[in-house]
Order: structure tokens, then sequence, then C-alpha cells
């Protein structure tokens, strides 16, 4: 079933968080020329702040690191923390392709999902993530999800690898970004290192 009761074959385009942090879409109509497979950027994005269910702000270091810190709102340099979603248009109810970028001084850096010695992970490499794709699987796309039954948190799936998600993971004293594959839920059991909230930065 269609999460938004569209026809098949419309475009659906996020509108942006319009009323306090609900997600608001529209519906374009037809898709005309418009590829099903293919990844086309929205007309608008959204700058967002991201929290682990900890309460800890997703912060990228000078080295690109990216650690969840316990910081308050009054303590963070909002040039590390607040994050550019790319939203793109999408032709299937449920669940949106997005791109996650972050400024570092004059240069845009993206997360990528990567592969090395037989291990997953995503990090931050320098570049934009590209306003149209011809594949709907790109390392640098993720398809972001309400969570089902929990007000204002999401998942954020890889398109490259199915079944692979944005999670925190502790690591010495913090938190780290990684990416976690995920089986299908069994008896209603979630894995609550999955779900992150979107903070926008006038809260």
């Amino acid at each position: 079933m269609d999460l938004f009761g569209l026809p098949e074959e419309h475009c659906i385009e996020v509108i942006d968080f319009l009323d306090g942090e609900e997600l608001y879409f529209q519906d374009e109509g037809k898709c005309g020329d418009y590829e099903p497979d293919a990844l086309e950027q929205c007309r608008q994005g959204l700058s967002r702040m991201i929290r682990n269910n900890k309460g800890q702000y997703l912060v990228a270091s000078k080295d690109l690191i990216l650690n969840f810190e316990d910081q308050t709102r009054r303590q963070l340099d909002c040039d590390n923390v607040l994050f550019m979603i790319k939203l793109y248009k999408n032709t299937e109810g449920g669940s949106f392709p997005v791109a996650i970028q972050i400024k570092s001084g004059a240069k845009l850096k993206s997360l990528k999902c990567e592969e090395k010695e037989n291990k997953r992970k995503v990090l931050l490499v320098e570049g934009e993530a590209p306003g149209y794709i011809e594949n709907n699987r790109h390392d640098m796309v993720f398809y972001m999800k309400g969570v089902e039954d929990i007000d204002d948190r999401y998942t954020f799936q890889s398109a490259l690898w199915s079944g692979w998600y944005l999670a925190f993971e502790p690591e010495d004293s913090q938190y780290k970004l990684v990416l976690k594959y995920m089986e299908d839920e069994v008896d209603g059991h979630v894995d609550e290192n999955v779900h992150f909230e979107l903070e926008s930065k006038q809260n």
C-alpha cells in the first residue's frame, strides 16, 4: 500500500518541516520523462542537526571524524553540527532518498558508504552528491524513513547496500557513526541504535 495514497508513477517531493518537526510532501503529478529508477534533486533541502536516541549530537571534527557528543545547544558550534540534507524526488511512498552533507570551511563534504578490507563503513569525503543520478543505487544516497509509532525519529538505509543502516556504536568514551546490517524485525524488536532525530537550528 502506498503510504501517501498516490497513484503509481507519480513523483513525490519533500516540501519541508512546515509544522514543528512533521515532514510534509507534495504530489507533483505524472512524472513524464522522469525515470523511476533515477534520482533527481528536489528544489529544496533541509539544514538539520542530527541526534541519536541518547540526546547526543553528531559532530564532524576538523579531521572529518564523525562522533556523537554530549553538548548543550549553547555549546554547539553550528559549523560542525549543521548537516545539509539533499532530498531527491521519489516515485515510491514510505521512504525518501537523501544525501547528507556538511560544510567544512569553504568545502562541502558528503557522507559516503565505502568498503575496505571486507568492512563496510561510512565516512566524509570531499565533494557534493550529484543533483541527478541515473541509478538509484549510489554510495552517497540513503533512504530516509520515519520510525513507526515514534514521533520525529528516522532511519537511514544505504541505497548501495540494502539492509545496511546508519547507526551509532560505542568506541572508547564516545559513540561514532557506523553502518550496521539489520535483519528484518522479529517479534517487534527494534534496534534503537539506528534511530535518529533531525533537529532544526532554531529550536
